[in-house]
């Protein structure tokens, strides 16, 4: 589903990734570890498309993303990848259900199939009674589920997560990631994450280690 070669990024002459490679099968919850400052969430983002490296190339769904244009990028993101981010990024001024929504209204997706999908994944994630509220009126776990709902309610293969439980306590990280397996096994959808936290890493079915920018046993 996944197939990384030679990844290679620097920022200011300084090298982040250097020619990182791996393979990620179709139905796989591949956990990346790594501290501060490995480059592992530089490796997400170019995963993802959100970020170009400066050589190497990327494949995701048989599709090799570098080599597509910004629009259809974008288009093949909107699509075909989910990425749910530490932070949220919800919109503060949209509700729960807006936020949603709007991955799907942006692919103009006929309105009853929008409310439907909206529905179904609001069940998925537990949070079909919070789709009226703001996020300034969820909690931390409610707001990464519907960070979560919005990721998936297209029903993209691929699932990339960054950092998904670093701002969560106890209690809602273990609800977060337990709802994580249950989308990876019942839903088929290969899932990504990147964390620093063995806890959160044990619930993938594999395990890598990045380090300086490298892939270490």
């Amino acid at each position: 589903m996944i197939e990384a070669e030679n990844i290679v990024k620097s920022y200011n002459g300084e090298p982040c990734l250097r020619g990182v490679s791996l393979h990620v099968a179709a139905g796989e919850f591949l956990s990346v570890m790594g501290e501060s400052g490995s480059g592992k969430s530089t490796l997400l983002e170019i995963l993802a498309g959100v970020r170009r490296p400066d050589a190497g190339q990327v494949r995701v769904a048989g599709e090799d993303i570098g080599s597509l244009s910004s629009e259809a990028l974008a288009k093949f993101r909107r699509t075909k990848i989910g990425v749910v981010y530490q932070n949220f990024r919800l919109i503060s001024t949209l509700t729960a259900e807006d936020n949603i929504r709007l991955p799907l209204l942006l692919e103009k997706m006929p309105r009853a199939e929008v409310r439907r999908r909206v529905e179904e994944t609001a069940e998925l994630l537990r949070v079909s009674s919070s789709l009226k509220k703001y996020p300034g009126e969820l909690s931390g776990g409610q707001q990464q589920r519907v960070a979560l709902a919005r990721a998936l309610a297209y029903r993209p293969p691929v699932l990339f997560l960054d950092e998904p439980t670093g701002s969560l306590d106890s209690e809602n990280s273990q609800n977060v990631l337990e709802l994580l397996s249950r989308v990876n096994r019942a839903e088929g959808v290969t899932v990504v994450q990147i964390t620093h936290s063995l806890e959160a890493a044990a619930y993938g079915s594999r395990i890598l280690r990045i380090r300086d920018g490298e892939i270490r046993p």
